[in-house]
């Protein structure tokens, strides 16, 4: 009998403690839907061709938004135009540090504060900014305005740069919220309601790429062009098979049913440069070693390499 109490208060304790590392790591609503928090965006249209100083794109290796901006940036050869920053995971506190000062700040969080930028969360990635001698601006933290101001930067002739066309409103908001957010409602769900209804607005929405993908001709979502609903759709696809099927619980269906998404995903991994965005090896350490309350014993399970999974679809 002793045994039998001792279970029952253990089991309530950790499911207090798990709440309030969940509340730390991922927000949720009364009904316990995850709900990501919101990033800082300028207002109205902005021109980023005609803006003073140096302009730097701060990104994370295992981060998806991140890698949305990286690949624009990638695709469109800006460089020389725009300095990219990687910073590190430190799991131990939960928040990104550089690897070396940038503007006598070690950690992102006193970025933002040197920047005056209040922090609604936490100091998340990607960040756009700009320096101008000491003075650092935020331009935003979202990533799907960043990728909208990467793209209209004018690029040099020399490169062959593919267009990044947008794309229906509507279509992009359906991958943004049930499918990029929708593999965190599932892993980050704090009851089985929240998470099947998850579940099932990912699998609805990732049929619906599917039948777009058949609908139209050519090797993207709407056709011949590129647009941002293939740049929306790659960074949580590509993790598909290493984390969030496993670690997400983003189960319902093998990705390999969507045989046309498998199709897509193949010829977008081996455009020019996207492949330098992957970082597998990375991803694997960062999200089973930092998300603690979905991976208590911290275990990296034993996954094949990007390229091999790759390697095994051509």
């Amino acid at each position: 009998m002793q045994n039998k109490y001792l279970i029952k208060a253990s089991k309530k304790f950790w499911f207090w403690f798990w709440t309030q590392l969940m509340n730390g790591f991922a927000p949720s609503d009364l009904h316990g839907n995850y709900k990501r928090p919101i990033g800082i965006t300028l207002d109205g249209e902005y021109d980023i061709n005609n803006k003073n100083g140096q302009i730097y794109l701060l990104v994370g290796n295992s981060c998806p938004w991140c890698q949305r901006t990286l690949l624009v940036h990638e695709i469109k050869h800006l460089s020389k135009k725009v300095k990219v920053i990687f910073l590190k995971a430190d799991v131990e506190h939960g928040e990104w540090i550089f690897n070396t000062k940038i503007q006598g700040c070690i950690r992102l969080s006193e970025l933002y504060k040197k920047a005056n930028k209040k922090i609604v969360f936490r100091a998340t990635l990607p960040l756009l900014i700009s320096f101008v001698k000491n003075e650092v601006t935020i331009l935003s933290n979202e990533s799907s305005q960043i990728i909208k101001i990467l793209n209209s930067i004018k690029y040099e002739p020399k490169y062959q740069a593919l267009n990044i066309k947008n794309c229906n409103q509507k279509f992009l908001d359906l991958i943004h919220h049930s499918i990029n957010d929708g593999v965190y409602r599932c892993g980050f769900a704090r009851n089985q309601s929240a998470y099947e209804k998850a579940s099932e607005n990912l699998f609805a929405a990732l049929n619906e790429v599917e039948n777009s993908l058949l609908k139209h001709k050519g090797d993207w979502i709407f056709g011949e062009e590129l647009t941002y609903a293939d740049i929306y759709l790659f960074p949580t696809l590509i993790r598909w098979e290493l984390i969030y099927s496993k670690l997400f619980k983003c189960t319902e269906q093998e990705l390999s049913n969507f045989e046309r998404i498998i199709e897509w995903r193949l010829k977008f991994f081996k455009l020019s440069n996207v492949d330098k965005t992957c970082y597998d090896n990375e991803w694997k350490k960062d999200y089973y070693k930092a998300l603690f309350p979905l991976n208590p014993n911290q275990l990296i399970p034993v996954l094949p390499s990007l390229k091999e999974i790759m390697r095994l679809e051509s």
